[in-house]
């Protein structure tokens, strides 16, 4: 037997109501693309390609890292809602997709559920919120039944279709690729603490996915996931609500204001912030992508070179406050 309802979820009907996750299938397209759209992205031409039952919204408060949001699944949406105890097995019985077959070392996959649509960015840098999770945690991890999962981008200036579902270092999230033996960081185990409120065993952490783009042009993403030998044990990905969106600043540039410059320098190797000597007496913080301060100055008057050393890869703020100027730049550290 794959779980027992564990004792905590027995005694929960004894203890005060708590908010519970609501999930709302068979959502229209115009309101999936409403509920990706985020700041300075237009969303278009979007279409579902699963049954009705396996994608909807899901809110509230649950031990997923998101709290809003579209999901994704290879059985039925609604049975993500319940204790950890309940079990989401549900075989569609619709086609796997080609590309994830070939994702899979050739599948079978089964019950793919595929979401594609266009998204023109406003900023030269697209970023967006995602969590996957799953059933075959964590009896199946690693093995062959390894579902899989995928956000392609494609446009200008990408080529072929990339895969931007990915820890640092380019990993791609799988069953298989993040569990609690192989990149634990980014694991949450839902049974160690019975979950109350969502029924998968394991999922991700929120994770930010970003790419660099040309400012007004049009971009194809292709979101899917689908069962791997088998069509039970659901998997599911979680997009956060109006998180697709679209800053400047990724690239290697100088920002100037009232003649003062902030020059941040990216590369493959390392990623420094350069404060020029005229800066004396200005507070240089950096904050990374959940609003942390990660690192802070105060300039002397000589010329600070900031190292990002020892920072995870992944996206920050450097913020400059020099008297009642101040200035703001958004870079990609790492990779």
């Amino acid at each position: 037997m794959k779980k027992l309802l564990p004792l905590a979820a027995i005694l929960c009907c004894a203890l005060p109501a708590r908010a519970q996750l609501t999930i709302t299938d068979s959502l229209s397209t115009a309101d999936l693309a409403s509920l990706l759209e985020g700041l300075n992205v237009s969303i278009v031409n979007l279409t579902v390609n699963c049954d009705p039952a396996a994608h909807g919204q899901f809110s509230g408060i649950s031990e997923v890292p998101i709290t809003n949001g579209l999901a994704l699944s290879t059985g039925r949406v609604d049975d993500m809602a319940g204790p950890v105890g309940d079990f989401a097995a549900t075989a569609i019985g619709t086609p796997g997709d080609a590309d994830l077959d070939v994702l899979a070392n050739g599948g079978p996959t089964f019950d793919a559920c595929v979401l594609e649509f266009d998204c023109i960015p406003l900023g030269d840098t697209l970023l967006f919120n995602f969590s996957f999770g799953s059933e075959e945690y964590p009896e199946f991890a690693p093995s062959s039944f390894n579902d899989v999962f995928a956000i392609w981008l494609s446009g200008p200036g990408i080529g072929t279709p990339v895969n931007v579902a990915t820890i640092p270092g380019g990993i791609p999230v799988s069953i298989n690729n993040v569990n609690a033996t192989t990149n634990p960081a980014y694991f949450v185990d839902n049974e160690a603490i019975p979950g109350v409120d969502f029924s998968y065993d394991g999922f991700t952490q929120n994770l930010t996915a970003f790419a660099v783009v040309v400012p007004g042009s049009t971009y194809h993403f292709k979101v899917a996931v689908a069962d791997v030998s088998d069509g039970v044990w659901d998997s599911g990905v979680f997009l956060e609500a109006f998180s697709f969106r679209s800053v400047m600043g990724l690239s290697t540039a100088v920002h100037e204001q009232e003649g003062n410059g902030l020059q941040v320098l990216t590369g493959p190797e390392a990623t420094y912030l350069l404060l020029p000597s005229d800066m004396s007496g200005a507070m240089l913080r950096v904050h990374d992508i959940s609003g942390r301060a990660v690192r802070s100055l105060r300039a002397s008057g000589d010329r600070i070179r900031l190292p990002m050393d020892g920072l995870p890869e992944g996206i920050y703020s450097a913020q400059v406050l020099n008297g009642r100027d101040a200035m703001q730049v958004t870079f990609h550290h790492g990779r």
